[in-house]
């Protein structure tokens, strides 16, 4: 499945910008100048993930336009997960938008390449076996550190932007071990679907008399059992 981004901005050069590098690394990407635009391509396409502007008027005229996309797209697409784009990098800015609905934000000038791996990271954590839990504990453990980390004044801003690049790798790393026990489980399950059907088709084979059809019953049921 094609999977297609919207990003909305007030900056032409941005919507250019970005619209080109999607494009380029293979995603479907449609723009849009404002709010009002971006809500109407909303309700008439499914989109996998939309990066937004925090500062750029909305309808009303208000100048974080941004929130409002978040909120419209928790209420109206929730399946999409939502990149705040931001100038401003404050833990102030980034509890905001996690507390709002965000997967995640990203500061201007965009670092196109740390866009790419957050968009892949969404992409990732969709392959999860339950998927909708998944990224709502990455959404709660994210929004758990920044908020511990919002009243720290003692720490210096270089030291906190710092914490801010790294955090989304060392929650990638904890979700990483459990996608390697996913694996795990998943290559188990279609070992036993496999044994299951070995199992239908010998005891097909069998005569209904056959002191082995019992044994190979047990075979089966055990097999789905645990399926």
């Amino acid at each position: 499945m094609d999977v297609r981004i919207l990003v909305a901005d007030d900056e032409e050069s941005i919507l250019d910008l970005l619209s080109r590098f999607l494009e380029k690394i293979g995603y479907k990407a449609d723009i849009a100048k404002d709010v009002a635009s971006a809500v109407n391509l909303m309700q008439t396409h499914r989109y996998d993930v939309i990066l937004t502007d925090k500062n750029m008027p909305d309808v009303d005229g208000r100048m974080e336009g941004g929130m409002t996309l978040v909120k419209y797209a928790k209420e109206h697409m929730p399946t999409a997960e939502v990149i705040m784009i931001t100038g401003y990098a404050t833990i102030e800015t980034a509890v905001e938008a996690m507390r709002m609905g965000a997967f995640d934000y990203i500061m201007k000038p965009i670092p196109l390449n740390e866009l790419k791996a957050k968009i892949e990271r969404i992409l990732d954590y969709r392959k999860f076996i339950n998927s909708g839990d998944t990224l709502q504990i990455y959404r709660a453990l994210h929004n758990q550190a920044l908020t511990l980390l919002e009243n720290r004044d003692d720490l210096p801003e270089e030291q906190l932007g710092q914490i801010l690049r790294t955090l989304g790798g060392k929650i990638d790393h904890l979700f990483g071990l459990q996608k390697e026990y996913e694996t795990i489980i998943q290559s188990q399950a279609e070992a036993l679907e496999r044994i299951e059907t070995v199992a239908q088709h010998l005891k097909e084979a069998l005569p209904a008399d056959s002191p082995y059809v019992t044994a190979v019953e047990q075979i089966e049921e055990e097999s789905r059992k645990r399926i």
